[in-house]
């Protein structure tokens, strides 16, 4: 579908400006539509962003949606920099109301890809730093006629995900303001894929693409399960984590995968994935172990015979990224090397971060095109 995504792994020894800028050579200017920043932490976030966007507007001479992600890279400090691009398309990059996002587009099928929205205050509650955010995403989409339900890819980066505060999980609370903001939809073509997975500190951070199409009856948005795994919007309360038993505990609303036909081609979005077999998890003693199982439930998710199980064309899907989030550094070696070995040439981005159940210690996602 045009998509390319250019990764590179920088040094900030030469400082900032000068590294973001080196990251931008060499790419066609006019088909960047995207930056994501991984390796840093919550402190001073709102600064090192701001210092981002300015870095990027003087080469660029335009603003970029660009996701900042605190969390530390792996195996070596600095800062790992994804630049997508979209060749064959019309984009149009616009700001509003501080949120930066890109619109695609023609009567038959139009995208809104946004940045990582952060709240404004990382001190504030979970509750409340997710209302702010999804309120902003509703706001935006509205504005140019999507719907909630047309999100179809989500990522949602939690501050110490699986801790508590004022005695509720703080994945939990992110999952109850995220099922509230959900109700305004449908959903006849399934939840979005994706990612809730931990950050450093106390910060919301959501980032998405909403996809429609003019005539949706003949197909081209299509909501993929695995099944090897339930469905996590419909788990069953007992592995769901509330100081209160008795509490409502909202599941997690989101598919496997989420794959969409453009006029490009397709593109299938494949949602946080861990070692997880029905609803439990598995291996809880070995990262190694778990990097197995979650490969295996990747490849079959995304395999031609469970893509035509769920309406699909048998694509030959191909991985264009993938991204490793691994709870402990020390596991790093083992999973990098049973990664690799199974995706050789695939760019691949390694970094330290929590897993929304205690008990896991890898998740993967991925982007795969036809």
């Amino acid at each position: 579908m045009g998509l390319k995504i250019y990764s590179s792994t920088l040094n900030l020894g030469g400082g900032l400006v000068l590294s973001i800028k080196e990251a931008l050579q060499g790419i066609p200017a006019d088909s960047i539509c995207g930056l994501v920043v991984y390796g840093t932490t919550c402190v001073e976030y709102h600064q090192l962003l701001a210092d981002i966007r300015s870095t990027v507007r003087a080469n660029l001479g335009h603003n970029l949606p660009i996701t900042l992600i605190p969390q530390p890279l792996l195996p070596e400090e600095g800062l790992a920099v994804e630049v997508y691009t979209l060749e064959g398309a019309s984009i149009t990059i616009q700001e509003r109301n501080g949120v930066c996002y890109g619109l695609i587009g023609n009567d038959e099928e139009s995208m809104l890809f946004f940045e990582g929205i952060p709240a404004s205050d990382f001190s504030a509650s979970v509750s409340s730093q997710s209302e702010e955010v999804l309120d902003k995403v509703a706001n935006l989409l509205s504005i140019y006629g999507f719907a909630v339900d047309d999100i179809v890819r989500q990522w949602n980066f939690i501050g110490d995900i699986v801790a508590h505060r004022d005695g509720k999980q703080n994945y939990q609370e992110f999952n109850d303001a995220r099922t509230r903001f959900y109700a305004q939809g449908a959903w006849k073509n399934g939840y979005p894929a994706a990612t809730g997975i931990g950050a450093s500190g106390n910060c919301i951070i959501v980032g998405g693409i909403a996809f429609k199409k003019a005539n949706v009856e003949n197909g081209g948005i299509y909501p993929i399960d695995n099944p090897l795994q339930i469905a996590a919007h419909i788990y069953s309360k007992r592995v769901l984590v509330d100081s209160d038993e008795n509490a409502m505990k909202s599941t997690p609303k989101f598919e496997r995968a989420k794959l969409i036909e453009t006029s490009r081609g397709a593109c299938c979005f494949v949602s946080g994935t861990a070692a997880i077999r029905g609803e439990e998890s598995m291996d809880a003693s070995s990262a190694r172990l778990q990097t197995v199982k979650t490969i295996e439930n990747i490849e079959y998710l995304v395999s031609k015979e469970n893509l035509v199980r769920f309406g699909c064309k048998p694509y030959e899907l191909k991985y264009a990224k993938l991204l490793v989030y691994i709870k402990h550094k020390e596991d790093y070696e083992d999973v990098r090397a049973i990664v690799e070995e199974r995706f050789s040439h695939i760019p691949v981005i390694y970094t330290m971060a929590d897993v929304c159940r205690s008990e896991l210690l890898v998740e993967i996602e991925g982007i795969l095109i036809s």
